[in-house]
This record gives structure tokens, sequence and C-alpha cells, in this order.
């Protein structure tokens, strides 16, 4: 199916027959026995404008490094393209050549590089720019205006030389390139782009691969550092030869027949890779919000150790991309909060392809895209036929005024909604659905959006998940806070303000876990949270305005893991955490003004692991920590493990895992918000 997809959309000229599909995966199959080693591939990731990182293995493109290094430095256009079809390697060619020793003494810091999906509009790309430079302009109200500022700003730099790199530009956003253009000396614009620019003048058209270069980067996915011996370089010929040159084909295919078969990969990932479809392309996706979907739907655990072993195993087929932020081994608690996943818009159009051979009303997986408010016609013409779709996902742009059309689909088991607008109506027609489990909202603009009609869901008696990302929430968070069934809430990137301080009713029986996030504005826990009898997980996290957490927080009495990490202003744990006795996992690091800790901590007589790293404030342990029968791992600075040290001999259990204390980063904590 791969193949099939690559040969058809790809390259016109491609043959995409049944036979040579039938071939493929015949031959596939020879290869059951190949053993290979799966590694894990993590690639640069950045909300910034900064040039993300190289992939670890790159092939056939040095020749072309040089010409395209010699076309920037030398053409005297402002604008040049790099321009090839998808997979040929285009944006792996920008990134070495702005990581080129050259470049960067001749622009220096200023290379800025900026994704251009085919909703992106000026002022998100120009907010984009004015956020790395941390500049607030979150209030631009025209493209004109948008303009001026940034091409004044541009004018300001000490540095002559200026590069703007627009990665994967479409046809109909060249008006964005054009609007981009200053008359600034020394300022270059680079482009990649499936589409011929021919307007601006100078492009680079990237060629495929060689054979031999082929043949290389294809054995170095498929078979790493083992050698191919079981598989008759005919063979390998063959499959090579059926890639057609294009980086990603090989890659992606050598990686699928890594130690598997083709029959079974299609038959065990496939459902894995679509769901990556349901997101918007060119934006990082929370691992979290995969594993939400999936402990759902596909009955796997709640600890998220099998979700993440998928992410793994689909990381390791080149299907995505995992960005592990954190490395203090966050992944093996099931917490990806801080863990992101990137799709080449490739694998993405190749996910939406499998999931629209049905028609329409009888699609397991619906994607919707709403662009100026235009609703797909089918949609307005529906006329009371129900959908069959298990997952359903609608993208909307930063116009779209949440004029919704009556859509009867009763069989939805997740929903994803991906917002771009200021301000964002949920849609009438979610109070039918009535198997709905899973609810993911996130929001993809500059500033958080205005999320309106919260009560919609309260009437959803089946609910299990809520994910809420990057929104402004109002009082009516006060629906959510009724759910019955609800197991699971995550709030991420959210403006809270006063709407948790406003609730009086706390009435969620079946919580198991809760996520505040990066909700900056967070200054207090009700206390009615306490009430939440069966919570097992309360994590509190990057939350820099928190200072104080609720007294009665000890009446969480099945709560087993509690992280209250890089909440920079918290000064203490209440005391009643004593009464915490079936705490597991306790994580304060980087919780900068934490001075002391409980003196009866040692009561929390089952607890067995504590990370404690950045707790710059703290001088002393209370001496009940000696209780701690069970204690197994202490994760902290160098700093920290000395005031355990004294306790070693007594907790004859205890390993003192030391990590790297990053004190510059702690300090920006702070400082950033």
């Amino acid at each position: 199916m791969l193949l099939r997809f690559f040969q058809s959309e790809l390259q016109d000229n491609l043959s995409s027959s049944r036979r040579s599909l039938f071939e493929i995966y015949a031959l596939g199959d020879k290869l059951d026995q190949v053993l290979a080693a799966v590694t894990k591939q993590t690639g640069g990731f950045s909300d910034s404008c900064s040039v993300p990182g190289l992939p670890d293995v790159i092939i056939g493109l040095d020749f072309h490094l040089q010409k395209l290094k010699r076309m920037v430095l030398k053409d005297d256009n402002q604008v040049i393209t790099v321009s090839a079809p998808g997979g040929c390697g285009k944006t792996t060619l920008v990134k070495m050549l702005c990581h080129d020793n050259e470049i960067k003494g001749i622009f220096g810091d200023n290379i800025f590089y900026v994704t251009v999906s085919r909703t992106t509009s000026l002022k998100t790309i120009i907010q984009k720019l004015f956020t790395h430079f941390h500049v607030s302009h979150c209030e631009l109200q025209t493209n004109e205006e948008a303009k001026n500022q940034l091409e004044n700003f541009m004018r300001q730099m000490r540095s002559k030389n200026i590069l703007l790199v627009l990665d994967d530009v479409w046809s109909e956003s060249e008006s964005l390139i054009e609007d981009l253009k200053f008359p600034i000396s020394g300022y270059k614009i680079l482009v990649t782009s499936r589409f011929l620019f021919s307007r601006f003048g100078s492009t680079y058209e990237l060629t495929l691969l060689n054979d031999q270069d082929a043949k290389t980067l294809f054995c170095s996915s498929a078979f790493h550092n083992m050698s191919s011996v079981n598989v008759p370089d005919d063979l390998v010929n063959k499959m090579v030869k059926y890639c057609k040159g294009f980086p990603l084909a090989l890659t992606v295919i050598g990686a699928s027949l890594c130690g598997q078969n083709v029959v079974k990969w299609r038959s065990t990932l496939k459902k894995w890779s679509e769901d990556l479809g349901l997101f918007p392309e060119d934006e990082k996706i929370t691992a979290s919000a995969l594993m939400d979907m999936w402990v759902e739907l596909y009955n796997l655990d709640d600890e998220g150790m099998y979700t993440s072993e998928y992410l793994l195993e689909l990381s390791s087929r080149n299907l995505l991309n995992l960005v592990l932020t954190r490395k203090d081994g966050s992944e093996l608690e099931g917490y990806c909060n801080e863990h992101y996943v990137t799709q080449h818009d490739l694998l993405r159009e190749l996910a939406i392809h499998l999931s629209s051979q049905d028609p329409i009303s009888q699609r397991t997986r619906l994607l919707i895209e709403i662009y100026k408010n235009q609703i797909p016609t089918w949609w307005i013409q529906q006329k009371q036929e129900p959908i069959a779709a298990r997952f359903l996902s609608i993208t909307t742009d930063e116009s779209f005024s949440s004029i919704w059309y009556d859509l009867n689909a009763p069989n939805v088991e997740v929903l994803v909604l991906n917002i771009r607008s200021r301000k964002y109506e949920l849609p009438p027609f979610i109070k039918k659905m009535n198997k709905l489990k899973v609810l993911i909202i996130t929001s993809y603009g500059t500033c958080p959006c205005e999320l309106h009609e919260l009560q919609f869901i309260s009437s959803l008696t089946n609910l299990k998940r809520i994910r809420l990302e990057h929104l402004s929430l109002s009082h009516s968070i006060q629906s959510i806070l009724e759910l019955y069934e609800l197991k699971k809430l995550s709030v991420t990137m959210c403006e809270i303000g006063s709407a948790l301080a406003s609730c009086t009713n706390v009435t969620l029986p079946n919580l198991l876990e809760l996520e505040i996030d990066r909700c900056y504005d967070l200054t207090e826990i009700p206390s009615e949270f306490c009430s939440l009898d069966h919570l097992k997980k309360l994590s509190i996290t990057n939350c820099h305005e928190l200072d104080s957490l609720p007294k009665g927080l000890g009446s969480l009495s099945n709560l087993e893991i509690l992280r209250i990490h890089s909440c920079t202003r918290l000064v203490r744990l209440p005391d009643s955490i004593r009464f915490l006795g079936n705490l597991v996992f306790l994580d304060i690091s980087d919780c900068l003004s934490i001075n002391m800790l409980p003196y009866e901590l040692g009561k929390l007589n089952g607890l067995r692991v504590i990370k404690m790293s950045g707790c710059r404030g703290l001088e002393e342990l209370p001496d009940s920590v000696i209780d701690l029968c069970l204690l197994e791992d202490v994760i902290c600075d160098e700093e920290t493990s000395y005031l355990w040290s004294y306790y070693e001999d007594d907790l004859c259990d205890l390993k003192i895992n030391t990590v790297e204390d990053d004190r510059f980063a702690n300090f920006m904590k702070i400082v950033a918000h």
C-alpha cells in the first residue's frame, strides 16, 4: 500500500499496476527471517524559527548542497526555490544548507526557518517570527501592518545578511513569498516547494537519487548495521528499483521490511499510522493525544506502556518522527505530555488516502477540512443520512466563524477539533454523539482560542477522555467537572484565569487522571479537587504562577503518582501529603522555590521513586525519610545527591541517580514568563 501510493502520487509517469504491488508483497514475505536492530529516530522540532536538526543518515545530497550553496551566495535574485516532488529530500537539503559552516559564517544567527502549511497566513508567519525574536505582536490587525512592522524590524538588525527559509510552500500560497520580499540588502528568501514559481526567477530542481545512492539508503533503513546475507542481492535491487530513487520511499519501505514482512505490517500498524491523519499537516502532535485514542479504542492499558511501544515502533519504521523533549526517562512512566510526534506531509496524505477509499457515509475515519467558511457540499446537501465514522476530525482555518450545519454522526467515538481562529463555538451536533469516548480540542493559532459552548458536552454520558490545548476557557468549564464517566482530563497551554476557582461543584467520581500543564496563569488549585476519591494520577507541571497546593491534598487517598515538576513559585508541599498511603511516584523536579519537605514525609511508606533534580532551594531533608523502606530510586542533581547520601546505609535498596542540572534552563523557566 505504501509503495502503491508513492508510485501513483509522487510521480505521474510511475507505474502503479496491481502486478507490481503484489510482487512486492510476495518479495516482502521472503524477508520474514531477516533480523534487524530497531533504532529510535528523534529529529529536531522547535516552536521557534530556529533551523531543525538533521536526520541521522543523509545519502546522495552532498553534490546538490554545493550547487545550491553557490546559487544562494552568487545569484542576484532575492528568492531561490528548491523544487521537486514530495519525498525527494528538499527539506533535508535546505536544512543541510542552513547548518553549513560557510552559510552560518555569512548569515550568523539571522537564519530563520518557517514551515508553511497549506493554510498558513501571512500574519501567522510574521507572528511566528516576532515570537522567535521575543517580540509580542499578538494583535496584528492587517497583513499590511504586519509586513510593515517586520520590514522595519529587519532593517534594524545589526547583521547585513538575513536568510528566511519558507519550507513546503503550496501553489496557492505563492503570494506569501511576494509579501515577504523587502528591498533590504543581503536579505535572501529560500523556498522549498513541489511547485515551480517561475515568476521569482531562480529555481534549483532537485533530482532523484542515482541507483548506487538509492541502494545505500535503502539498505541502511532495511538492515541497519546487520548483514543482509539472508536476502539475495537481486531481491534488494528489485526493491530499490521499485522505489524509483525517492528518498522517502526508500526509507519508509526499507524500514517497513526491517525484521518484518509487509503483510504483517499492513495488518498490525495500518490503523496506527492512519490515526495521524486526524491532525493538521506540519504541526506537532502531542504523544499523549495519540495515547488517549489508542487506550480507549484498541483496549490498551491505562499505564501507557504498550502505547509507548507503538510510538517507538512507528518511529523505528519512519512512519513518524518521535521527539522526546525530556531525557530523564519520562517516557517510561507513560507520561508523554512533553513528547511530540511529527509526520512528513506525504505520509499524512497517505493516511488520508487510505481513509478515503469508501463513500463518505461509510468511512471509518472521516476527515473534514473547512477553509474560509466553505462547508463541503456533501455536508450541506446531507439529508439526515447518518455517517458511520468512528473517528471524526474537523480542521478549520483562522477565518472560520463557527457557522455549523447539522451532522448526524451517532457512531463517533473520537472527535478531533483542530482550530486556528481566535474564537470558536463547539458544534451543536456534538450533543447527539452518544458514543463519544475521546474529545481532543487543539488550537494551532499564535494566541489561545476563546472556546465557547462547552456546555454542549454535558450530555455526553460515555465521554472518557478530554484533552484541551492552547485554549482560553470560560466559566463553562463547570460542564466538564460534572461528567460522570470521565476518566482523564488534560488541560495544556490554556488560559484558565479564574475559571477553576469559580467552579462550585466537582463531581467526577470516575476520574483517574488529571493533567494541568503549561497553564501559565494558574494561581491556585481549588480545594474541591481534593474530593476526587478515585484519582490515581495528578500532574501539575510548568505552571509558573502556582505558589501553593490545597491543604487537603492528602484526601486523595488512592493517588499513586503525584507530578508537580517545574512549578517554579511553589514554596512547599502541604503537610497532609503524609496521608497519601498509596503514593508510589513523586516528582518535584525543577520546583526551584521549594525550601523544605514535609516533616512526616517518611509516612509515605509505599513510595518507590522520587524525582527532585533542580530543587535549588532545598537545603536539607527531614529525618523521617529514613522510614521510606520501599524507596528504590531518587533521581536528583549532584547537589541534592549529597543530602541523600547520609541515608544510604539505612535505605539499603536505595539507588541515587544523578542527572545533570541545567541552571541556565532553570533560569529561563522563570524569566520566560
